[in-house]
């Protein structure tokens, strides 16, 4: 039912640190919709990729998943309603922000705010990102890849893992029991589009991800980073479950961008595994304290 997570919206109470963050280091290209309010992050020929609002309030962030066309929308309405979740209808200026023909909106059980939308527009003009890179990865021989994944911190980890497996067919890559339980789903060949974490902190942003096409363009955005060294949550490392190398940049929001290379894609005859551990090497988790904590992790 759902191709594809296909754009975020982020509300953020620091609009020019992001945009900073995004062209600079990253290498999104940024167009603003709404001086000081609202900005349209470009990562390909899409009109938006994500979608950042200016808040006066506590930091948000909402995912936006795509799906075929109208009568599969329907469908998958159809199916949350039964759930027991309210779907409120989009408004044509909603639409227009994001350059979609059609969209329809809920909260999930910690309170995010997703999105169902189909007809994603291209943009008038080429990509032309915020610094020289290679471009994102987000199809592969043609197929919809999506942006990249969400990692969250349930607050409800059961009704969660119900939405996303059991309600709108999220299928599971594999999981890890240790050192908190954590599960990843995917909804295409890109290794897992969520991943959900049971840490008994309660509902929480840890990550999300987007994924370059080259790998030295991981490594520039390391060199630029380490002039900050504050700014970097997660060292430079390569993970267990997707292969991905990356390093996780601080966002100004408090929850952190993951930015990486050479995902693995998996097939229908992907097998769920239990993973070791998070990361073959490296990914030393500096919010951590820095003894017992980081070890296990690394672990």
């Amino acid at each position: 039912m759902i191709d594809a997570l296909s754009y975020v919206l982020v509300g953020t109470s620091d609009l020019p640190a992001w945009i900073r963050m995004a062209t600079d280091i990253a290498g999104l290209q940024a167009e603003e919709v709404e001086h000081g309010r609202s900005v349209r992050l470009r990562m390909d020929d899409k009109v938006q990729r994500l979608l950042l609002q200016a808040t006066t309030g506590k930091p948000t962030l909402g995912m936006g998943y795509t799906v075929a066309n109208a009568a599969v929308l329907e469908t998958v309405v159809k199916r949350l309603e039964a759930a027991g979740f309210t779907v409120t209808p989009s408004t044509a200026e909603e639409r227009a922000l994001r350059g979609v023909a059609g969209m329809a909106h809920f909260l999930d059980p910690d309170g995010y705010r997703v999105e169902l939308a189909y007809g994603m527009q291209d943009a008038a003009t080429p990509f032309m990102p915020g610094r020289p890179i290679g471009g994102f990865r987000t199809k592969a021989g043609g197929v919809d890849l999506g942006i990249g994944h969400t990692a969250l911190m349930a607050g409800d980890f059961t009704a969660m893992k119900h939405l996303y497996q059991d309600v709108l067919s999220f299928r599971m890559s594999d999981r890890a029991s240790a050192p908190f339980v954590a599960e990843f789903f995917h909804v295409n060949p890109r290794h897992h589009t969520i991943g959900l974490a049971d840490t008994g902190t309660g509902p929480g942003v840890y990550h999300f991800m987007l994924e370059y096409k080259d790998w030295d363009d991981v490594g520039r955005a390391y060199d630029m980073a380490l002039e900050h060294p504050e700014s970097i949550g997660v060292s430079l490392g390569r993970h267990t479950n997707d292969h991905v190398t990356s390093f996780y940049l601080r966002t100004p929001d408090g929850w952190m961008l993951e930015l990486g290379w050479a995902g693995r894609l998996i097939g229908h005859d992907w097998e769920v595994t239990e993973l070791p551990g998070m990361s073959l090497w490296g990914h030393d988790r500096t919010w951590l304290p820095p003894q017992n904590a980081r070890k296990r992790a690394r672990s």
